[in-house]
């Protein structure tokens, strides 16, 4: 089985201490009035920050990054700035936000057969995780999840008006999630049980993506969920990509696998690094990726090679350009860390 998966993570914190670029800007509406709390972030690292009562703000980031600016406020359309860091002290002057226009209801030709409940158990399942109940993870308001099944595609769909609440009690993490898409494609299968035509739905992949808010559960985080943040980190996703990027894989016990046949790490790797991007090109269709000896995944493009670009923080483009399975395949919502986690020795608390 194949699982697309593609997450866009926006968190937000103060790094004012490390801080090495300062961007500024006024975000202001049609009418020329400030708008106060608007969301001001970099897509997919956890540099952000809001507006004042003036629409007046003021990022600071420790490192440059290859992720678009984007800037948000409920009711309004979002804006995304192209950052270029040629100096310490960036302003973008004044950014108006339109107004946006009211989502009229969709309207579905196709009955819907399935009950709500049997769809939420296949949306919790792929978009949360298979281990979302022991992860202790759940969507605090999952009445605004919106549910349909299109039997013409026999694919489930998933939208959202309002940002997700998804409470992780495992990670002690609470996540605004701003849910964009989410498919889940199943293949139809009929048989014959009893002498009674029966069907079955098989399901075969799942695609979803948004944007991320994350916010600790606790003023102090203990020590145990940094240690538990570690080990979701370690041969994750977002672990694997650091490792390519800085050719690291062997050090950080990733081992590549070619048709059954253990592969030097780089053989089927063309890596070539700049500045502030690493490229990576792809040589082969799939391979299969061997984690601390046991744990296997596997990465799988549409074509015979494809190249993808990895920033300083693990974080690669195009997003749609890769399939995972596996091990990787498997890590939802319960898994979720910010896409520029560092893993830190754990302190006391």
């Amino acid at each position: 089985m194949t699982k697309r998966i593609v997450f866009f993570l926006i968190c937000f914190q103060s790094l004012a201490g490390l801080a090495q670029h300062s961007i500024k800007g006024v975000v202001i509406d049609e009418s020329q009035q400030p708008i106060e709390s608007a969301n001001i972030y970099f897509d997919g690292t956890t540099f952000g920050t809001v507006t004042n009562t003036k629409g007046e703000f003021t990022l600071q980031i420790d490192q440059t990054t290859q992720a678009s600016l984007l800037i948000s406020s409920l009711g309004y359309t979002s804006e995304t700035r192209t950052i270029s860091f040629k100096t310490s002290s960036i302003g973008l002057g004044v950014i108006v936000l339109k107004k946006g226009v009211s989502d009229l209801e969709e309207v579905y030709i196709e009955n819907d057969p399935w009950p709500r409940e049997r769809k939420l158990a296949y949306f919790r399942k792929w978009f949360l995780g298979e281990d979302y109940k022991d992860k202790k993870t759940k969507i605090l308001n999952e009445e605004e999840v919106q549910l349909r099944f299109i039997s013409s595609s026999n694919t489930l769909v998933a939208s959202s008006k309002v940002p997700l609440k998804v409470q992780n009690k495992y990670l002690s993490y609470l996540i605004e999630y701003d849910l964009m898409t989410f498919e889940l494609s199943f293949k139809k299968v009929n048989f014959t049980k009893d002498g009674k035509k029966q069907t079955y739905y098989n399901e075969h992949s799942s695609y979803y993506a948004g944007t991320s808010f994350f916010k600790e559960l606790k003023d102090k985080t203990r020590t145990k969920f940094l240690m538990r943040r570690e080990e979701t980190y370690e041969g994750s996703i977002l672990h694997f990509m650091r490792s390519l990027a800085s050719k690291e894989l062997e050090e950080n016990k990733f081992r590549t696998i070619h048709k059954k046949n253990e592969v030097p790490p780089y053989q089927y790797f063309d890596i070539i690094k700049t500045n502030n991007l690493t490229s990576v090109e792809i040589l082969v269709q799939k391979l299969i990726l061997l984690y601390d000896g046991f744990e296997q995944s596997f990465i799988q493009v549409d074509e015979n090679s494809t190249t993808i670009y990895i920033d300083a923080y693990g974080n690669f483009s195009p997003i749609n350009s890769l399939y995972f399975g596996g091990n990787m395949g498997k890590q939802k919502m319960s898994s979720l860390l910010p896409l520029n986690y560092k893993i830190n020795p754990p302190k006391d608390e």
